[in-house]
C-alpha cells in the first residue's frame, strides 16, 4: 500500500500532465468533423463518459493540452429554460421544513416542483417583499399544495409573464423568508423557471 506521501504525488500526476495553452497559442480553433466531448481523455482504452458533441465547423477555444487531447471552451446559446442552476448548496427541504425553521432555512437552495398560481404584485402590506416586487404565486412544493411566494427577478419575468394559470413549473430558488408575517407565507428568490 502506497504511503500518504506518494500516494498524493500520484494523484497530482494527472494534472501535472495537463500543459495549459499560452497565450500566442490562444485562438480559436475549428472543428474538421462532427466530434465528441468528453468530461475527461480517456484513460486507456475506456473512451470515458460522454457530454455532448459539436458539429463540423463549430469554432471553440482550447485551454489545454494532455497527449493528444485538447481541453476546450465553447461559446453559444441555449434556450434559458432549458439550464437549472447547478449548485451541491441545493437542499431537500420541503415547504414544511422552511416554515418550522425559518431562521436556519434562509439563503438555502431548493430546486421544487410548483404550481405557478399567478404572477402578482406586492403591495406594502405584503411583509418580506417590496411594495412593487414581482412575485409569483404558488402552490407546492410537490404534494404539499400550500401557499409560497416566489420573489421574480427582472432576467425571470418575461419567463413568468407567459405562465398561464396553474402551470407545473419546476424552480430552483434561495430561502427569503421562511415564514413571512402575517400569513406565514414562505418567500424564496427565485433563480430559474423551467416548464414541466
Amino acid at each position: 500500500m502506497p504511503r500518504p506521501a506518494l500516494r498524493l504525488f500520484l494523484a497530482a500526476v494527472p494534472v501535472l500532465l495537463a500543459f495549459p495553452v499560452s497565450a500566442q497559442e490562444n485562438v480559436l480553433h475549428t472543428a474538421t468533423r462532427a466530434t465528441v466531448v468528453r468530461p475527461a481523455p480517456p484513460a486507456g482504452s475506456a473512451p470515458g463518459g460522454l457530454l455532448g458533441q459539436i458539429a463540423k465547423g463549430t469554432q471553440v477555444e482550447v485551454l489545454a493540452r494532455e497527449r493528444d487531447w485538447v481541453r476546450i471552451r465553447l461559446e453559444g446559446w441555449v434556450r434559458e429554460g432549458d439550464l437549472i442552476i447547478a449548485d451541491s448548496s441545493v437542499r431537500p427541504l420541503s415547504g414544511a421544513d422552511i416554515r418550522n425553521n425559518p431562521v436556519g432555512a434562509r439563503g438555502k437552495l431548493v430546486r421544487w416542483e410548483i404550481e405557478a398560481v399567478s404572477l402578482q404584485t406586492a403591495d406594502p402590506l405584503r411583509s418580506g417583499l417590496v411594495a412593487g416586487e414581482h412575485y409569483i404565486l404558488a402552490l407546492g412544493p410537490g404534494a404539499e399544495k400550500t401557499l409560497v411566494y416566489m420573489a421574480v427577478p427582472p432576467s425571470l419575468l418575461a419567463a413568468a409573464r407567459s405562465l398561464a394559470p396553474m402551470s407545473p413549473i419546476t424552480v430552483t430558488a434561495r430561502v427569503r423568508n421562511g415564514r413571512s408575517e402575517p400569513a406565514g407565507v414562505p418567500i424564496l428568490d427565485l433563480q430559474s423557471l423551467t416548464r414541466r
